[in-house]
């Protein structure tokens, strides 16, 4: 009897942690990391290495009829009584046919500072759905210049939270983020990014980092307007670079504020919907706007320019006077 007794007792409390373990797993399923009992989005760790092994995104086709993709720079720039003495290079196009309005020395090769988050942008929302998390490690807290706040090593944040601090407020950190937890590693990412310039055909473009600090990071105005064009053809980042202010939760509880850099929309510029600005010692300032005025839209380029703001408002009264763009 007593046999039978010791044998019963392994039983009751076998079948007892099987339905803690069961109840257990249950509890944990049916929370995400914020602890609201929704199901759990997707966790992108930066150190799995199967992100990078991922298939590539097959490339849809670029906006406007097929000379869209490639702006014809042998033709005669609409625009082509404007004088503009600031910049050391730039270029103004019309978005809907790749039409040429101005030009000074498009295929210069120059640093391009955060106009290479661009590219980081479009790499991270075909890899990283909105609401995707990034698990933030220690490379985030390494990264110098402009920074955002919250992103902590540990936290495991949205990446559409991070998308908007690349795009709005041109977070250097925020670019680290996404590449590792897109890629497992920078060196990864910015592989993919080389890899995107060359079946883009941007010939004179070169990536060495996710953020533009590096001066290595160039690129060309005729390669610029081209990756614009992409950009814009995405409705995730052409929404997100249009806002000129937004509230993001990176972690911690609070909310923050992220602002624009681009001082067209800051200042509510009529038209102004984008893209990028970019700075640094050797490259200058950098920017890369979008005006929209009625269904016309224009891009325009400016690099080392010492008021790229002046420059885009210039072009843009000349886009009017020449018909390209409707008045206010």
């Amino acid at each position: 009897m007593a046999l039978i007794g010791r044998l019963l007792a392994v039983v009751v409390v076998a079948a007892a942690l099987v339905v803690a373990a069961a109840l257990a797993a249950g509890s944990f399923a049916g929370r995400d990391a914020g602890g609201d009992g929704a199901a759990a989005p997707t966790v992108r760790r930066a150190s799995v290495p199967r992100l990078a092994a991922q298939p590539q995104p097959q490339l849809g086709p670029l906006p406007g009829p097929p000379g869209a993709a490639r702006i014809d720079l042998s033709q005669p720039p609409r625009l082509a009584g404007l004088r503009l003495s600031s910049p050391s290079a730039g270029l103004a196009f019309d978005l809907a046919d790749g039409r040429l309005l101005w030009k000074r020395n498009p295929k210069l090769r120059r640093p391009i500072a955060s106009l290479t988050k661009m590219m980081t942008g479009l790499l991270a929302v075909e890899r990283l759905g909105p609401d995707d998390r990034v698990v933030l490690t220690r490379a985030v807290d390494k990264v110098g210049g402009s920074r955002m706040a919250g992103l902590k090593p540990g936290r495991a944040v949205r990446a559409e939270v991070l998308i908007k601090g690349l795009m709005i407020s041109s977070s250097n950190n925020a670019a680290v983020a996404l590449a590792i937890g897109g890629a497992g590693s920078q060196r990864e990412w910015v592989r993919l990014m080389n890899r995107r310039a060359k079946l883009l055909g941007l010939r004179c473009t070169r990536y060495v980092d996710p953020h533009g600090l590096n001066p290595g990071d160039r690129s060309c105005a005729a390669d610029l307007a081209v990756l614009a064009m992409r950009a814009m053809a995405v409705p995730r980042i052409a929404r997100i670079a249009h806002k000129r202010f937004s509230r993001v939760r990176p972690g911690g509880g609070r909310k923050l504020t992220l602002r624009t850099t681009n001082h067209l929309l800051r200042d509510r510029y009529p038209g102004a919907i984008g893209l990028k600005t970019g700075f640094t010692n050797p490259a200058g300032l950098c920017l890369v706007a979008v005006i929209q005025r009625g269904t016309r839209r224009i891009g325009i380029v400016l690099l080392h320019d010492k008021d790229p703001w002046a420059s885009a408002r210039r072009i843009t009264r000349a886009a009017v006077r020449a018909g390209v763009l409707p008045a206010v």
